[in-house]
């Protein structure tokens, strides 16, 4: 391929994909430079992944790998990597569990490295001649079972995930909330991207694997623009699972008054003011085991570790907004420990049922009244 002989068709499905691919470095390194928690070090490093799949997928869909054919297989190790890091960061996000990389996390993305070598090693002419008999030559059939592998890998963690925790745990009810709908359209597509990726590389149907690639820039587009809804639908998940999960009680052998005391203790001090509390850290705190405080709340309260806090903080909140006028719904926002606006905006008409702007400017008028 020849620069001259470049379509306008083609230009334009590399610019799609390769946007997209711009798009998820750059939410990636923002997000590694804005948060500093494991959480948000893991998502920064899926998104990071993500968008070197879609660039690699610009080139290679395009033709356009012929100009830079040391491009075509980069992501692979990084996918393999996210495939095993997705697992943890759901463990994270949905049981609240601690973030614990093993060794076994490492191994798909160490042997997709050791068999790219060959191929790496070969000259630009020599990587062209191999992309060129991909389907037809043997260490062509091993680098297409690696393209496969991704895929298969990420169905893989998150499957597994849904048949350990989210299945047994979670009821259909909770997809089906208006607050759960745009969770849903992007889990629905997420799948049928996969779905449909793994059909084109397995069968070799070219126009499954350009659909499949052609689908991900929009996916990410639609997450990112509605990421902020995600919260209360994650809230109910993680509730649904946590009831379920402690049918077996683990409290037996803690006296439940002694973590009244230790919180009461703990909330007094306002320790929730620490926007990187976690369960882990508060049950740290208490003397106890994550699992077991996680099932106090659920056994004292009917609620989680995040609707506790979130008590407290908007409880300090209602207080600096009825003192000082002068400072931002920002600064008090981060005071008490949330880690961006909009989610203080959303919890505290959750919780008040008015925004802090106007419950500042309730207050001020009924101050001014009693005047």
């Amino acid at each position: 391929m020849s620069p001259d002989s470049v379509s306008l068709t083609l230009l334009l499905e590399f610019l799609w994909m390769g946007s997209g691919a711009i798009f998820c470095l750059i939410w990636s390194l923002s997000n590694l430079v804005k948060n500093h928690k494991k959480s948000d070090l893991l998502w920064s490093f899926i998104l990071f992944s993500t968008g070197l799949w879609l660039l690699t997928g610009a080139f290679m869909f395009t033709g356009f790998y012929l100009f830079l054919p040391g491009i075509v297989f980069v992501h692979i190790p990084f996918i393999f990597l996210s495939a095993s890091f997705l697992y943890v960061y759901l463990d994270h996000l949905f049981l609240e569990k601690e973030i614990h990389l093993s060794l076994y996390s490492f191994l798909p993305s160490m042997v997709s490295l050791f068999l790219l070598v060959p191929y790496y090693l070969e000259s630009q002419s020599g990587k062209i001649e191999i992309l060129n008999t991909i389907s037809s030559s043997e260490y062509g059939s091993v680098l297409s079972f690696l393209n496969f592998g991704i895929k298969l890998s990420i169905l893989l963690s998150v499957g597994l995930f849904l048949i350990r925790e989210w299945f047994p745990n979670v009821m259909l009810s909770v997809f089906f909330t208006k607050r759960a709908i745009y969770s849903l359209v992007f889990i629905l597509l997420i799948w049928i991207d996969l779905f449909v990726g793994s059909i084109g590389f397995g069968f070799q149907i070219p126009i499954f694997r350009k659909l499949s690639a052609y689908l991900l820039p929009i996916l990410m587009y639609f997450y990112y623009f509605t990421r902020e809804l995600w919260d209360p639908f994650v809230s109910d998940v993680r509730e649904n699972i946590q009831k379920n999960k402690y049918e077996k009680s683990k409290l037996v052998s803690v006296p439940l008054e002694t973590i009244d005391q230790k919180l009461y203790q703990l909330m007094s001090e306002k320790v929730f003011c620490d926007e990187d509390l976690n369960l882990a850290k508060l049950a740290e705190m208490v003397g106890v085991k994550s699992g077991q405080l996680s099932e106090y709340f659920y056994k004292r309260y009917g609620f989680g570790f995040y609707h506790y806090i979130n008590q407290f903080r908007i409880e300090e909140a209602k207080r600096y907004l009825s003192e000082s006028t002068e400072r931002s719904i920002l600064s008090i926002a981060d005071a008490v420990g949330f880690n961006s606006k909009s989610t203080f905006n959303r919890v505290f008409l959750e919780k008040v049922g008015v925004t802090p702007s106007d419950f500042r400017k309730q207050t001020i008028a009924k101050k001014q009244t009693d005047l």
